[in-house]
């Protein structure tokens, strides 16, 4: 609860306290239902009341989660607060009129209470820590003995009227947080919970004031239960419709947390860890499909057989940490110069495949490209003199089926070059 929440609370609590002698009287007879809203109406709503109690605790047993246990709570205490006033002495010859005790204005006091309270935590905990608020530690207790000790000495208002602004009050706040959850999340069941809880308050103070100034409710007494059994039917579906949504919401967040290691896995089963490049196995993967669209688009298509000069002499001299350096430079710098719609593959050791969407005039000037990266590369102005790249080009023909002599032709023109060089 918010700090002017609490200063709210506490205020109402320093009034009602100083309205005391205004209580003091022990006329007890006035707390009776209307004729309007029948006894046996108070019952079977009041037993009613205890069908969502028992769905939200079945749902609970599926998804156990604080704030639908808090759902489960309030709807029981609901119930007494309905049938706590369905027993009691028969006025007169008046069978729908009864004359209600001490004990059950104390009940109902208490349970309206929790029922306020309950709503109050279910909004905190949606989604949220289940932490009971400082302000929930001290005002209970409050609550709890003022009943018992006005239940003792007081009128009837003495006891419910404290208990119901404190109910008003933890509705009117867990409006606003379903509110703010709905509004956050995009999702209609904390709209609908936050909208019957607000249907509530709005009915109950408006039917308050209505009584302040008329000297009681009346003939509207009816009217008054009929909105308020309304606003319960939003508030329930509203509360179950929170939980299969947020299962919902769950599922989706965890299936895509499934797909997204899925991704990883393959990710991981078809790249090389150091270098970042496609592997030979992923070469495999997509060659067949890849030749296809060559053969039926006629896309050009050329392939880079690529070679580190003076490797070796580089891991024996500078260690294999420089050579694990200078691998993932080439493999930077492929992926770097390379489009969206070419693969580059670490073939084994220090030798790279890359598999070029261009022509063999457009592949020269790529590998043209490739070299100057290299040799302009942070990593080579440290290594030994005669560092470089040797790269084998083939232009790969529409009506190829099988890559293989194709490679060991970009081989071969690779290897050509390193003689050419003395290499």
């Amino acid at each position: 609860m918010t700090g002017s929440a609490r200063t709210i609370s506490l205020a109402s609590f320093v009034l009602l306290l100083a309205a005391t002698p205004l209580f003091a009287q022990s006329d007890w007879s006035a707390v009776r239902p209307n004729p309007m809203v029948t006894v046996e109406i108070r019952k079977v709503v009041g037993l009613m009341m205890l069908v969502p109690a028992v769905t939200l605790f079945l749902l609970y047993v599926f998804r156990p989660r604080p704030y639908v246990i808090a759902g489960v709570t309030a709807w029981v205490a609901a119930s007494a607060m309905l049938l706590v006033f369905s027993f009691g002495s028969p006025v007169g010859d008046a069978p729908n009129r009864l004359a209600v005790g001490r004990t059950a204005v104390a009940i109902w006091a208490i349970a309206a209470v929790v029922f306020g309270a309950a709503i109050r935590l279910a909004s905190l905990w949606f989604r949220a820590p289940a932490i009971i608020p400082r302000s929930f530690i001290w005002t209970f207790p409050i609550v709890f003995a003022w009943t018992v000790a006005a239940a003792a000495v007081l009128r009837p208002i003495a006891v419910a009227l404290p208990a119901f602004v404190m109910m008003s009050l933890w509705l009117a706040l867990g409006a606003l947080t379903y509110f703010r959850a709905a509004r956050h999340q995009r999702l209609i069941g904390p709209l609908l919970t936050g909208l019957g809880v607000a249907g509530m308050v709005a009915v109950n103070l408006t039917a308050l004031t209505v009584a302040a100034i008329a000297g009681g409710v009346g003939a509207a007494t009816g009217r008054v239960a009929s909105l308020n059994f309304g606003c319960a039917a939003l508030l329930i579906l509203g509360m179950h419709l929170l939980i299969f949504e947020d299962v919902i919401q769950e599922l989706r967040l965890a299936a895509a947390e499934l797909a997204k290691s899925r991704d990883e896995m393959k990710a991981m089963a078809s790249t090389d860890p150091l270098t970042k490049c496609y592997n030979r196995r992923f070469l495999f993967e997509i060659i067949e499909r890849h030749l296809e669209q060559h053969r039926r688009y006629e896309m050009p298509l050329s392939l880079l057989y690529i070679d580190i000069d003076h490797f070796k002499a580089i891991n024996d001299q500078r260690g294999h940490h420089t050579g694990d350096e200078v691998l993932k430079t080439v493999g930077a710098i492929l992926n770097e110069l390379t489009r969206k719609g070419d693969y580059v593959f670490r073939w084994g050791g220090d030798e790279f495949l890359v598999l070029l969407s261009a022509t063999n005039a457009d592949a020269k000037s790529k590998v043209n490209q490739i070299r100057r990266a290299f040799l302009e590369s942070v990593i080579v102005q440290d290594l030994p003199e005669g560092v470089d790249v040797s790269i084998g080009i083939v232009a790969v023909p529409p009506e190829t089926r099988d890559l293989d002599p194709l490679i060991d032709q970009a081989d071969r023109a690779m290897y050509r070059r390193k003689r050419t060089l003395g290499i």
